[in-house]
């Protein structure tokens, strides 16, 4: 074709041709797929894609047509049937179809995957609340597991410093999505919990901004969810919206809707911190002045009294070195509590560096190995006693009169039974019993 004869269109009318040529073939289609990466504008249409394990077409249902629609509400990871028109969104020259009805088919891969790991964990105990950690109240550091180049930092970093200026941010960067992500965020967390005490921290955030369920999986994966779980610094979980939930967030301390509300709760504002201070340090002082008040009226009454009257100059130094004593007190009042908070920062170091599993462990030990000593000691005090009462029984068996009898003797009973010991005691013609080792025999006295 000679140049001059060749159409050469704008690429607003190429869009617009296959709109047209799209619409007028698939008027209407239903599409099979699960949905990912739902949206909901604030106008009230619909934003989704709808995937399967080949391909993806984006959706878009206008609110109209998802007030009439079977599925009034849809959720990430269901599976769908998706009737409407195929079109193209010629802005950005980007098929998509224009949903008039969203079924329910069944759930899909991904929601019933991330199901079957919930479960899994679950029955492991790691979602267990007994093992939960407490937050420090103020921590000193705070460490920070997430993309260095992603907004959720931004909004960590801009919330942190607005809530409590000049505290210390240590950020571990780390992919948050695709292959290798889960890798390098769990190496970020054993990171933390090995570094020494000049990178020691006293709570980790862990998360990301939000996205799609595939976007998000890294944190349902394993290498994540045991380093979360082995973590001795406590963990708040903060991936995505309020709305996505993965491994990550029942397995974490706690967790947070979005990393802007992961760095709301991880410490409270300086501000009320201070204020709290100096509230209960005024609270002090009045108590104080008070009491000092009391003392100085109880002075200036005895001052007063007229057996005391000879000795005013006494009392004035008194009263001069209760006032003395009073700044003194203030004093070291402000000493004091300057030290106390040291001490609790300190103390709370301390907690949060606490290893109560090895603690526990070695109290197993030593409670393993004084069973092991008890069951020893019950063992000899055991033979002890069979040795003892074989050693009776045997005396016993020497002392039994059937042995006596056995060899050769015999026991003389008279009428009454009584034993007979002396043969002068015996009258003429009495009746006596003679017992042997076998039997016994009746017998009459006959005296020569």
């Amino acid at each position: 074709m000679h140049p001059a004869e060749e159409k050469v269109f704008k690429v607003s009318e190429l869009a617009q041709l296959a709109k047209m040529s799209l619409e007028d073939r698939f008027a209407e289609v239903s599409v099979l797929g699960e949905a990912s990466g739902v949206v909901l504008a604030g106008s009230g249409h619909l934003y989704f894609t709808l995937k399967d394990s080949a391909g993806a077409v984006r959706v878009a249902m206008f609110r109209g047509s998802l007030q009439r629609s079977t599925l009034k509400k849809l959720e990430n990871g269901q599976r769908i049937i998706v009737r409407g028109m195929l079109s193209v969104y010629v802005p950005r020259g980007e098929m998509q179809i224009v949903a008039s009805d969203i079924r329910l088919e069944g759930i899909g891969d991904i929601f019933a995957a991330l199901e079957r790991l919930k479960v899994a964990y679950r029955d492991k105990g790691y979602f267990d609340p007994q093992r939960k950690k407490a937050l420090p109240l103020l921590p000193g550091r705070i460490g920070v597991v997430t993309s260095p180049t992603g907004a959720a930092v931004r909004d960590i970093v801009r919330v942190l410093q607005r809530r409590f200026p000049g505290i210390a941010i240590i950020l571990f960067p780390a992919r948050v999505q695709g292959e290798g992500a889960s890798a390098e965020i769990a190496a970020g967390i054993d990171h933390f919990n090995q570094a020494g005490p000049e990178r020691a921290v006293d709570v980790l955030i862990v998360g990301r901004g939000g996205g799609s369920y595939e976007d998000l999986w890294a944190f349902n994966e394993a290498p994540v969810v045991e380093a979360i779980f082995r973590s001795r610094i406590p963990v708040i979980s903060a991936v995505g919206h309020e709305t996505d939930f993965t491994i990550a967030d029942f397995v974490a301390d706690l967790r947070a809707a979005t990393p802007s509300a992961a760095a709301e709760l991880v410490v409270g504002r300086k501000d009320e911190f201070l204020g709290r201070i100096d509230f209960l340090r005024h609270g002090l002082l009045r108590h104080m002045e008070r009491a000092l008040h009391a003392k100085g009226s109880a002075l200036q009454g005895l001052r007063s009294d007229s057996a005391l009257a000879d000795f005013p100059g006494r009392l004035l130094e008194l009263a001069q070195s209760l006032d003395n004593t009073g700044f003194s007190l203030a004093r070291l009042f402000q000493q004091a509590w300057n030290r106390t908070l040291a001490r609790w920062h300190r103390d709370a170091q301390r907690f949060a560096a606490f290893d109560m599993a090895g603690l526990l462990r070695n109290r197993e030990l030593v409670v393993s190995h004084l069973g092991t000593q008890a069951a020893a000691r019950h063992n000899e005090r055991l033979q002890q006693r069979r040795e003892r009462a074989t050693a009776l029984a045997g005396k016993l068996a020497s002392l039994n009169p059937d042995a006596i009898l056995a060899k050769g003797y015999s026991i003389t009973t008279d009428r009454e039974r009584r034993v007979v010991r002396d043969a002068a005691a015996l009258e003429h013609d009495a009746e006596i019993r003679i017992r042997f080792s076998r039997g016994s025999a009746a017998a009459r006295v006959v005296k020569e």
